[in-house]
């Protein structure tokens, strides 16, 4: 590997142009030099107004053009075809949510990547935000007591420019669980520092999504302790904030305004009933991610969701989904 990592985008997406490539950028000795997408006249202007050198129709062609690692973000469908192909040519791989859409794609991306010696990752990018990173240290430390329970609301009403194949497309993997369930199951891991149990689940439509793909569920899991979960997650609350609550036999935390891609959020700590504002730094997640998975391409610790919390991840939104589908509650 040179001195400069050299970085393909895999999909011209809105989220590596917002996030993912400034985030890289903002690392040293990290450069975006090329990006594929299926339609050349698009992703020649996405190289074009991103400032990237190279673009490319065809993913071969991106692997054999002298990078080191790629970000995949293009549709859920093709995610992991694209990241077996990366480590078939021993390039780290850096991947969107969900890493795949079924399990027996997923589980040869993590053995590849074992086998070739390289970095996966997954962009679990709420791993990286202040808020979360306070409430997994204050379960650590025991600052709550004994988790009694705990509570997420991850609520938005989607935007138009996010909806298209997120709701309406089956193929490409649209509805809630790929797009939120993966994240909060991941996120909820890594603050209780456990795995979950079981799982059941409801679903809904309300307009937001094609007839038949859910854009709204109503979660319930249990942690392998038996600490109760509760989930809420739609693509159609206009009014809400997001929000996590952890119940403990010490103290509560409620964390407002949290679950998002900007940086930003409160945290209070409630003792019997008397709230206090924790205070909190707050600092784009984007780039921890990025500085923890070229610190792990070089050797040194791990990227901060690695393709094992991405098979976890997966694994909690597939049982979800079958339990909804199923009216029964799934294992894990």
């Amino acid at each position: 590997m040179s001195e400069i990592i050299k970085w393909g985008l895999i999909g011209a997406s809105r989220v590596a142009a917002e996030w993912v490539v400034p985030a890289i950028r903002a690392n040293a000795n990290n450069e975006v030099v090329a990006v594929q997408g299926g339609d050349r006249t698009r992703v020649d202007e996405y190289a074009r107004t991103h400032g990237i050198g190279r673009s490319f129709t065809s993913v071969e062609e991106l692997l054999a053009s002298g990078i080191d690692a790629v970000y995949i973000s293009n549709t859920n469908e093709k995610h992991a075809s694209c990241a077996m192909a990366a480590l078939a040519a021993g390039k780290h791989v850096l991947g969107e949510k969900p890493m795949a859409m079924t399990l027996e794609d997923a589980e040869p991306m993590a053995a590849l990547a074992k086998d070739k010696n390289l970095v996966l990752g997954i962009n679990h990018h709420l791993r990286g935000m202040s808020t979360h990173i306070k409430l997994r240290e204050m379960v650590k430390d025991g600052a709550l007591g004994d988790l009694v329970a705990v509570r997420a609301m991850f609520g938005v009403l989607l935007p138009e420019a996010n909806r298209g194949w997120r709701t309406d497309s089956v193929v490409a993997g649209a509805g809630i669980f790929f797009d939120l369930t993966v994240h909060d199951a991941d996120l909820l891991r890594f603050i209780l520092g456990e795995e979950f149990a079981r799982v059941g689940a409801f679903t809904s439509n309300n307009g937001i999504s094609a007839k038949g793909i859910e854009d709204g569920t109503a979660i319930i899991a249990q942690t392998v302790s038996g600490v109760t979960v509760q989930i809420s997650e739609s693509f159609a609350v206009k009014h809400a904030r997001t929000s996590l609550e952890l119940h403990g036999t010490k103290a509560s935390v409620f964390a407002d305004d949290v679950l998002l891609q900007r940086p930003g959020g409160t945290l209070e700590l409630s003792v019997n009933g008397t709230r206090q504002e924790i205070p909190v730094h707050h600092e784009n997640a984007y780039p921890r991610v990025i500085a923890a998975f070229v610190a792990a391409m070089k050797g040194e610790g791990q990227p901060l969701a690695t393709g094992e919390d991405g098979l976890a991840s997966l694994r909690f939104a597939i049982a979800a989904r079958t339990a909804a589908e199923t009216g029964r509650t799934v294992d894990l």
